[in-house]
């Protein structure tokens, strides 16, 4: 199945991906595998530096989880956490509240998740 016709859940950019990985499902499966391997360690930490008060390693966290998200399509999002961490650099405030920012991600989790276990099944 071609990347373009996948239906994704629309928090996705579809055209992003296809041109990203040449339209090509399985190299695209692959990243999310990866992005999947290694998005528990940042939640952790994202977690851990939101009730530690360490507000700077959040914003820090929000930095490297945006370009995760960014590489599996979620390309709205992973700008939104880039605008939030811009802000806080400058501000040393949230633009959006530290807790609507975790609670979106674990949702934009779940569409990746699901997403991907649907494409996985045309495979």
């Amino acid at each position: 199945m071609s990347l373009e016709s996948f239906p994704f859940h629309p928090s996705f950019d579809r055209e992003y991906i296809a041109e990203l990985f040449d339209n090509e499902a399985s190299y695209f499966l692959e990243i999310v595998e990866y992005f999947f391997n290694n998005i528990p360690a940042e939640m952790s930490d994202l977690n851990h530096a939101f009730v530690s008060g360490d507000k700077l390693g959040f914003a820090k966290k929000l930095h490297k989880l945006s370009s995760m998200l960014g590489c599996v399509g979620q390309v709205e999002f992973s700008k939104q956490c880039k605008k939030v961490e811009q802000s806080f650099l400058q501000t040393q405030e949230f633009v959006v509240p530290q807790e609507k920012m975790i609670a979106e991600l674990q949702e934009i989790l779940l569409h990746i998740q699901k997403d991907y276990e649907k494409l996985k099944s045309f495979e």
